[in-house]
Formats: C-alpha cells, structure tokens, sequence
C-alpha cells in the first residue's frame, strides 16, 4: 500500500513526530519542488524499518530541496529481496526513488539466494543508521547472576529458543550462540514478535532483540525480573569494539566468549563474526538511491539527512526510541558502513556456507 507522509501527519504528531518550520535546502542543484519522491520499503508496515524510513522521510521532505512530498510504498516479500529487486528494476537515478534496505537485503545477497535479482555493491547509501542487539534469557531458567555462569549453565542444558531461520536476520546470533558452544532447541519460523510473545509465556528461555525493541518490549521484562540480559554485540566506535552505549553495564559476546573459552575469537571464526556484526549492527537500516546517481544528488540527500538530524522533528523523545544514542552515519561514512557490509571473503562466505550445511542442513 502507499502512504503519503503528510497525510498522516496527525497520526505521526500524536507519536510526538510533529511538523516543525521550514528550513534552508541543502542544495541549490536540485530542485524538487511539487514533486513526488518514491520510497520503497521492502518490509510489512508497521517494521523496525517502515518507523525508521518515515522518521527520515519526515525531515528529508522538510531538507531537500523544494520540500517534495515523500511517498513510502511497503512491497514485503523474501526477507526484503521482493522489493529490492523491484526498486532495481524500476527506480530512475533522478533523485525521486530511494529505498530503505536492512539486515535480510545484505544477508540474501551474500549468501546467494536464488531469488536475488539486484547488485547489492551498485546502490548508494547516504544513510546508515546502528542498532545494538541484545541476547537475554528468562530469569527462572538462570542459578546466577554472573552471564558467563549462564552460559556455560546453557552449554550443559540448552535452552529453547524460537527464531525465523538460520538465513534470516536471527543468522549473526546464532552463529554467536553455536561458536560460545551452546546447541538450543531451535523452534524455525517465527516473527520476532512471536517469539518474544512465546517467551513472555515461558515457552521459550532464550531470546534476542534489536536494541529499538528495549525501551517498549525488554526492559519492562527485565524491570519485572522476568528477563535477565546475558550480553550484547558491542557496538564499534572508530575501529575499536565497545559495549553498546544503550547498554554499556552488559557485557558484549566477544568478552563472553574469551571468558567463556579462555581466549578471543580469532582467526576465520573471527572474520565471519565482524562480518556479520558489520551488517546486522553498523549497518542495521539504511537509505540508498538506485545505481547510476549522480554524485550531486547523493551529496544532496546527505547534507538533507545532516539538516534532519539538526532539526526538532528528529530530537523528540518518539524520534530518540527509533534512532537511540547510536550515532548516525551519513554520506561518506554511509558508504564506509556499506562497503564494510559487503566485507565478506570468498573463503569466509565458503566457511559460513559449511557451517550452514554442517549445522542447520541448509545448502546454497
């Protein structure tokens, strides 16, 4: 379906996203001015990435040049790949077609999914935006409160754990959790809302969720001893490993790991891990514009993303549950985020393929 921002204005303003006043355009080389610029969102509506997408569509109609009017258009399908490969085919390099790409576009991409029909390398991102993941289990099920106790506790008596599958965006955790030595009653097929649902009932003890999910749906279980966090992916901050600022008392899955082994990750292990962390967390949602943009345009969607990350609209307390204290990456640094995401050697892709088919009988 497709949505007019502006005609949901009072929709978006009682979430706290109101108008504001017009600011300068970022550039006077574009002038988009009565027109329409398409967004392809490649997810349901009412996703991590269909918030995401609106919050920036707000503030770029407001940036860009001529203030168009934004259009987000939902095309759900293959863990994003139904929408891509119709933004490839369709989107004209003018400046009036963007999407929004996340987790699913990168994995389908690198894992060679037969369905994929787009170049992932030839799109130009001007935004990306982190998100921290967290990995927690039902406080019934733990005797500690030390996580790396848990952990080995897990190893000896694995905990069920509900996820989409093992090519979906649950891959980078339960890579995490198979190289720690831990080996869950997996439960595949499932939306994260419902294992989160299947977890607040106890039917699941294990669980993870993207860090935009912690004010709203974890930290109430946490406050109410229900849940008890066991660690994070970390989050890097120029070139070094950190605990995720969201949460920084959690400890991250590289300082469990070399707890729980005695040593750090290393090695090939090490490289599909960072791969994987570099897509499903640096690079958790971005904005990109089709193949063959000018390099003009995609200067002018970033100074429109900088000018909206400037602005009220994008400093409310709604705004700050969608974006969090993660800084922003846009223009070069975008691209750097990207590039980062595709980073993925032909030996590590082999090694990711074989633990693919040796752990979860999936082959490519």
């Amino acid at each position: 379906m497709k949505i007019g921002i502006r005609n949901n204005f009072l929709r978006l303003a009682a979430a706290g996203i109101a108008s504001m006043m017009l600011v300068p355009h970022a550039s006077a080389e574009m002038d988009l001015s009565g027109k329409r610029v398409n967004m392809i969102i490649p997810y349901q509506e009412g996703s991590g990435s269909t918030i995401h997408g609106r919050l920036f569509a707000i503030g770029l109609e407001k940036n860009l040049p001529g203030n168009p009017t934004i259009i987000v258009e939902n095309i759900d399908g293959g863990g994003s790949v139904r929408g891509i490969n119709q933004f490839v085919a369709s989107a004209v390099p003018d400046g009036e077609h963007i999407a929004a790409i996340a987790t699913g576009t990168f994995f389908q991409y690198l894992l060679k999914d037969p369905a994929v029909q787009y170049d992932l390398p030839t799109l130009k991102p001007f935004l990306a935006s982190p998100f921290g993941l967290l990995i927690y289990a039902r406080t019934d099920a733990l005797e500690s409160e030390d996580p790396v106790e848990n952990i080995k506790a897990m190893i000896e008596s694995p905990p069920i754990y509900g996820a989409a599958g093992p090519t979906s965006s649950d891959l980078p955790v339960l890579l995490s959790l198979d190289l720690l030595g831990l080996k869950p009653q997996y439960v595949f097929g499932l939306s994260n809302a419902e294992t989160r649902a299947g977890f607040e009932r106890g039917e699941f003890s294990l669980n993870y969720d993207n860090m935009a999910s912690w004010a709203q749906a974890v930290k109430p279980l946490v406050d109410d001893g229900t849940a008890r966090p066991l660690f994070t992916f970390g989050f890097e901050d120029n070139g070094e490993m950190v605990r995720d600022p969201m949460l920084p008392d959690v400890p991250t899955f590289l300082e469990i790991y070399e707890q729980v082994h005695g040593k750090p990750l290393e090695g090939i292990e090490y490289e599909v891990w960072k791969a994987l962390f570099n897509v499903r967390v640096m690079g958790s949602k971005m904005l990109v514009l089709p193949a063959g943009t000018p390099d003009e345009i995609i200067e002018t969607y970033g100074e429109a993303v900088k000018a909206s990350l400037e602005s009220d609209e994008l400093k409310t307390e709604a705004a700050n549950a969608v974006i969090g204290p993660y800084p922003q990456r846009v223009g070069t640094d975008a691209v750097a985020v990207f590039q980062e995401g595709l980073n993925l050697s032909d030996e590590a892709r082999a090694w990711l393929f074989d633990w693919l088919k040796e752990t979860h009988d999936i082959t490519r």
